[in-house]
């Protein structure tokens, strides 16, 4: 028996139309299908003000924090410090971090404050953080979960044979989906309104009919409809 779907958006699309308070926020996502959320965090101080505020947040089967890039010219102390307070603050299931550039002390220091860690594939713009066995390596080395970007793994290769191989790879570890599509001037277009919509939705439904794990979305999207619209119309293709 298939369990229901769990899936929802990333709150950044809210961030860039200014709305920072979680509370609305949360009004916005309850008038949608959403029952999973990703929180996205940031150097922005007026993000960073958003996780840490005294509102309340939830309601959700999952949430997730996306964390900011590691930064070598700043304090690691510092940045953990941070990741532990909005960790603390809204006890996200899973942290999501970019394996790009990060030293092995950052590594072991989230894990010392017990952070729970996940990884990506990367796109293809980027020097690191795709090549499987790179990826395969930091999954044995620092015990870290992984998260399957569906639209990353079509730019590199659109047959999805990639794709396969990075769910092949990290099965065992992996804990959700992050979904989106492509038209020609923008990579994270909503599924349905993509170019790609066929082979994403095709690469999900047969991955979904052996592991079902949450799903991400992390489509562009400007209203509670559109939101609404895309969970329906993943939810009518992958059941």
């Amino acid at each position: 028996m298939k369990k229901a779907i769990v899936i929802g958006p990333s709150n950044g699309w809210l961030y860039a139309k200014d709305i920072f308070s979680l509370r609305e926020q949360e009004k916005f996502f309850k008038k949608t299908g959403a029952n999973a959320i990703e929180l996205c965090g940031s150097k922005d101080s007026r993000r960073v003000d958003s996780l840490l505020s005294s509102e309340e947040f939830g309601g959700f089967c999952h949430i997730s924090l996306h964390l900011s890039d590691y930064d070598k010219s700043e304090s690691l102390h510092e940045q953990v410090s941070l990741i532990e307070k909005i960790f603390k603050r809204r006890k996200p299931r899973y942290c999501l971090i970019h394996p790009l550039g990060v030293p092995q002390r950052y590594w072991e220091a989230l894990a010392a404050k017990n952070i729970p860690i996940v990884i990506e594939n990367m796109d293809k713009n980027k020097n690191s953080g795709h090549d499987l066995k790179e990826l395969e390596g930091l999954l044995q080395d620092f015990e870290v979960g992984f998260v399957l970007d569906v639209q990353h793994a079509f730019e590199h290769d659109s047959t999805m044979k990639y794709a396969f191989d990075l769910f092949q790879m990290a099965r065992s570890k992996l804990v959700y989906f992050h979904v989106s599509g492509e038209t020609e001037n923008n990579i994270h277009a909503l599924v349905q309104q993509s170019r790609n919509c066929d082979t994403i939705v095709s690469f999900l439904g047969t991955v979904f009919y052996e592991i079902q794990v949450p799903i991400i979305l992390e489509g562009e999207y400007t209203t509670p409809e559109e939101v609404d619209q895309e969970i329906n119309f993943l939810k009518s293709e992958l059941f």
